[in-house]
């Protein structure tokens, strides 16, 4: 970068960055409770192993469902804990339990980090805690899913810092520095981190990737810097980089380059915000965006094999189960396409008519396995879709009845 776009980009940067603050009060007010200190309820989202599904609930607890049975294998609450100050939030509170992540599972143990600053590894045959850290207080609130490599498992942090905790006993084996640029202090690490060749990777609401030592957290020589803050996790494929921006971009960033490969849409930008992940198989990239559309791009080149509009945000990332593209959208509408041709169907609820797949609103992240598809909704109710049969089960309800 010369001295003329350096200046330039020094103009437009505090712009920008207002700009990404005013775009997210809506979602960190709508995480309040009017009149009370309560914080978030959170969008955990749903995970599956050896049959049973794991998932945070909108009252702070972590479930275990059998998917044969549909019953509770266990409920596991998360102790109150007074909540760290991080920016923009409705302040310190006595009684913050929010879960955003998804839980993540590992042998014996399913780990958890939550918006009250603390990660909490449970036995799955019980959910008794394995361990907390920190074992006394907290650190900064936690929005992201964790991550498990070489018995390690790594979480990023509202307090600008990203962690490494043994997965057996929760030591800490490393913190990194404070993530900065010129001494000003990010004001959170919200997104997922991503594990990659010896590195851990994760992007910045102000425009930045970081590439971290997997094994000291030491920041590596290569980092990337946009105008605009990143929206999305990043994805890792052949060591690219994608990820959503809040200039409505979708980006390609090769590891070690000061460039973009490319940016998608290639001339305007999309609708809205590349919120989710995009998933990547075989050489494609599906993104869905928050102005409803599903798109395809080609990894390599950036250009669009086809889209797909479904009338309302998509907030969670697409699955792919075996040759089918599962999407759903915020209204509710659990979808089925084509990965190579774009073509959709509807899942429809045939208690509903015409209503949406499902009751209820759907911000979570979802999984697939054997067949079956399984949504938290923000009712507070666990749907599951069987894509074969293009049905939909009764809910089960994750509310425990005073």
């Amino acid at each position: 970068m010369d001295t003329t776009q350096y200046r330039s980009y020094e103009m437009k940067k505090p712009k920008i960055l207002f700009l990404v603050v005013i775009a997210l009060l809506p979602l960190i007010l709508v995480s309040c409770i009017s009149g009370s200190a309560q914080l978030a309820k959170g969008w955990s989202g749903t995970a599956v192993h050896d049959g049973i599904i794991y998932v945070g609930t909108l009252d702070g607890r972590v479930v275990a469902i059998n998917s044969s049975t549909e019953n509770l294998e266990w409920s596991y609450s998360i102790a109150p804990v007074t909540a760290p100050s991080s920016g923009l939030s409705c302040g310190q509170t006595s009684a913050t339990t929010a879960i955003y992540g998804t839980p993540v599972v590992d042998r014996d143990i399913v780990y958890i980090g939550t918006y009250s600053g603390q990660v909490y590894a449970l036995t799955i045959a019980r959910g008794a805690d394995r361990w907390v850290y920190p074992r006394t207080g907290s650190i900064g609130a936690i929005v992201g899913s964790p991550v498990i490599a070489n018995e390690t498992i790594y979480i990023s942090s509202s307090d600008s810092m990203v962690y490494a905790l043994d997965t057996i006993h929760g030591d800490l084996k490393w913190k990194s520095e404070i993530l900065d640029e010129e001494g000003k202090r990010h004001e959170k690490l919200w997104t997922s981190l991503v594990v990659h060749d010896g590195a851990v990777y994760m992007s910045t609401y102000d425009g930045h990737i970081y590439a971290l030592s997997l094994e000291t957290g030491e920041l590596l020589d290569w980092s990337f810097e946009s105008e605009a803050g990143f929206t999305s996790s990043p994805v890792i494929d052949e060591d690219t980089i994608f990820l959503g921006s809040f200039d409505r971009y979708l980006y390609a960033v090769e590891i070690g380059s000061a460039e973009p490969e490319w940016r998608f849409p290639q001339e305007k930008p999309a609708g809205n915000w590349f919120w989710a992940s995009p998933v990547i198989n075989e050489g494609i990239v599906y993104a869905g965006c928050l102005d409803g559309r599903v798109y395809a791009i080609e990894a390599k080149t950036g250009e669009k094999l086809w889209e797909f509009d479904s009338g309302n945000p998509i907030v969670s990332s697409p699955v792919l189960m075996e040759n089918l593209l599962i999407v759903a959208n915020e209204a509710g509408n659990v979808y089925v396409i084509n990965p190579e041709t774009g073509d959709s169907e509807r899942i429809k609820n045939r208690e509903n008519g015409d209503k949406p797949t499902i009751n209820a609103q759907i911000r979570a992240s979802f999984c697939a396995h054997e067949g079956l598809v399984y949504i938290r909704g923000e009712d507070n109710q666990l749907y599951v879709v069987d894509i074969e049969k293009r049905e939909v089960s009764q809910p089960i309800s994750l509310t425990i009845e005073e």
